[in-house]
């Protein structure tokens, strides 16, 4: 949060916009946002990652207030659709037992069980594998946009990397129970990715 890297946060921020470049943005990030939402404003391979109180000092700064509720679809949905149609293209991940999502036309949960422990750093292995899925989405969009999708790539991209940080907890978990930190979802990674799409599937 040091003035000067906010000042050269925000200049990379508005560029990779400006170039339609993938940028996921957390943590201290969503403060930039939160006090010039204009930075992301149209932004459509934009994706924002806030936690519960981020997102709530989000509606705050967009003019808009949350009503009291939890995390599944239908409860914070509506908040979750004004706050990305204001922002008019970003897609925003708000974070909790359930990740809801919205990119302003469509909204829905990730609600894989995941584990039952919260360590840090989680959040930044969320924010790294939306940015891998919403880059390979990016590169694929031409692709995927002329074949029947439900939903937009980017909205693709941050559900499937909500998904598989779940799966990588979860294995994570399994394995060191208690003990588990956040280096041990990296070192899931491989064998969880493994399953969801095999190396050798993808070069046929």
């Amino acid at each position: 949060r040091d003035p000067t890297l906010q000042a050269v946060a925000s200049l990379v921020v508005e560029r990779a916009v400006a170039a339609s470049l993938p940028t996921v943005i957390d943590a201290d990030g969503m403060k930039l946002v939160t006090e010039r939402p204009g930075l992301v404003r149209g932004g459509r391979w934009v994706v924002l990652t806030p936690n519960r109180p981020e997102f709530a000092r989000l509606l705050e700064a967009l003019g808009q207030v949350e009503s009291s509720g939890g995390a599944g679809v239908g409860d914070g949905a509506d908040e979750l659709r004004r706050a990305t149609a204001s922002l008019s293209g970003p897609l925003i991940v708000r974070k909790g037992p359930s990740d809801l999502l919205s990119d302003g036309v469509a909204t829905t949960a990730c609600d894989e069980a995941g584990c039952p422990k919260r360590s840090g750093g989680q959040g930044d292995v969320l924010a790294g594998t939306i940015a891998t899925c919403l880059s390979w989405a990016r590169e694929s969009a031409a692709r995927l946009e002329k074949s029947p999708q439900p939903h937009a790539p980017p909205m693709l991209a941050a559900y499937t990397g909500c998904l598989l940080t779940r799966r990588f907890s979860a294995a994570a978990f399994a394995r060191h129970r208690r003990a588990m930190t956040a280096p041990d979802l990296v070192d899931a990674i491989g064998g969880v990715f493994e399953e969801f799409c095999p190396a050798d599937a993808g070069e046929q």
